[in-house]
């Protein structure tokens, strides 16, 4: 789920190979042990899938949507005791490019995720909306007692929490550094395999093999923009040569391949092949991974359009890359590497290589 994009209209070029600001550096504190946490997969209704991880904030144990295209730990009204967190009247709104906006307080509580625990700030959600110009946002479909957030909308589906876990800082920021951790593996669950797990931080032997690009600029500055985590790239269709370059963001909230602002010269129609080009601080392509467009189980329906809340080329990988790789975030380093998984069967397919590079 890539939070709303907001970029500054002053920018003009993307310098693709820029590091990320000393503003996200890591903090000051000490690095925390390893330790291993559960990525739970629940089905919608609709179909869709869904990822969580389970917390605890306080006394209260809750699943929270797993989120790498967003930042902080976000829990809907009702959830928590009143003793779980500090009382706050510091305002903070934060929204998604679903177009659902959240709105409350930002305050302090005892974080439990996996073997960590300590102090961090988190967003008391009290109230749900859409922006203007999408005002059919899934915060929009059902009422607050009702709504789950990463549920499309549905009533009673979803999750009564949120934690995104990308790099960016902001008032409410990753939970995950707040508690020592400086990088970690996502290996998202698969169609079919159940659960998987979010390894925080791993021991430098299971931080080996993964083909490393960095966080791409001007978006890696833009102090917790939605494009926080994004990686300079190229997505081609395979038949007609036509390509898309620009900055490239994977997101365990979204489940579509997306071409944002690109001059495409035709359609890419279900069933062709498209390959994505992830690029290392060189300029040369660090991960080259092909999709056949059009499957819904692994996550590769296309669209393209034009947006106007993102500046320049943007392609939203969405979720599809987590299937076929585990995925590294360093924030010490400010990169963001890709290592191959083994091969899989999603449900009625054939095993399918990783096909890594």
């Amino acid at each position: 789920m890539v939070r709303r994009l907001a970029l500054p209209p002053m920018l003009r070029a993307l310098a693709f190979w820029a590091v990320l600001a000393p503003w996200a550096a890591t903090p000051a504190h000490a690095q925390a042990p390893r330790s291993e946490v559960p990525i739970i997969e629940q089905v919608l209704s609709n179909g869709a899938h869904r990822y969580a991880i389970p917390v605890q904030v306080g006394e209260t144990r809750l699943l929270a949507s797993l989120d790498t295209g967003s930042t902080g730990l976000r829990i809907l009204p009702g959830v928590l005791k009143r003793t779980d967190a500090r009382p706050s009247d510091d305002p903070e709104t934060y929204g998604y490019a679903s177009g659902s906006r959240y709105e409350g307080v930002a305050t302090e509580a005892v974080l439990t995720i996996g073997a960590l625990k300590g102090t961090s700030t988190i967003h008391l959600i009290r109230t749900i909306g859409c922006y203007a110009y999408l005002p059919r946002c899934p915060a929009s479909r059902t009422t607050l007692e009702k709504y789950g957030i990463a549920s499309d909308g549905l009533p009673n589906e979803g999750f009564k929490a949120i934690v995104g876990i990308d790099m960016a800082s902001g008032k409410v920021g990753n939970p995950l550094r707040a508690l020592g951790v400086r990088r970690w593996i996502v290996e998202l669950p698969r169609p079919g395999e159940g659960t998987g797990r979010l390894i925080l931080n791993p021991a430098d032997e299971e931080a080996q093999g993964f083909a490393v690009s960095p966080l791409a600029a001007p978006y890696a500055h833009e102090r917790g923009g939605g494009l926080h985590d994004a990686v300079p790239g190229c997505l081609t269709h395979r038949e007609t040569h036509d390509r898309a370059c620009g900055v490239v963001l994977l997101d365990t909230g979204s489940f579509f391949i997306s071409v944002l602002n690109a001059r495409l010269d035709a359609p890419w129609p279900d069933g062709s092949t498209a390959d994505l080009d992830l690029f290392d601080a060189q300029g040369q392509v660090a991960t080259h991974i092909p999709f056949v467009l059009g499957d819904r189980v692994l996550a590769t329906r296309f669209n393209a359009r034009r947006e106007t809340h993102a500046y320049g080329v943007v392609i939203l990988a969405g979720v599809a890359p987590y299937f076929r790789y585990s995925v590294l975030y360093d924030s010490r380093r400010a990169t963001i590497g890709l290592k191959p998984r083994p091969p899989f069967a999603a449900p009625g397919q054939a095993a399918r290589a990783s096909d890594g590079g």
